[in-house]
């Protein structure tokens, strides 16, 4: 798996630092085709990741929910033209 997993002594917001950055590389390069299945994958386990990551701390999902939900709607809208 290429994408970030978040260790367990590792603070949610040093993960959603490592997305972002990890985000900020990979629009950096190139398309390249890759199995939607692994994408979806990766995805999943972040999430779940940064989740359990946000629970551990008591830190409110929905704010991360919407800074990534904002980062979606940036990236779709720059691929589509």
């Amino acid at each position: 798996m290429s994408g970030p997993v978040r260790s367990i002594s590792e603070s949610a917001t040093a993960f959603d630092r490592r997305l972002c950055m990890h985000v900020g590389r990979m629009s950096q390069g190139e398309c390249v085709t890759r199995d939607a299945s692994v994408i979806y994958a990766e995805g999943v386990v972040s999430g779940l990741s940064l989740g359990v990551a946000a629970l551990q701390r008591k830190e409110r999902l929905i704010d991360y929910l919407r800074r990534w939900e904002h980062q979606l709607r940036l990236r779709v809208e720059r691929d589509h033209g």
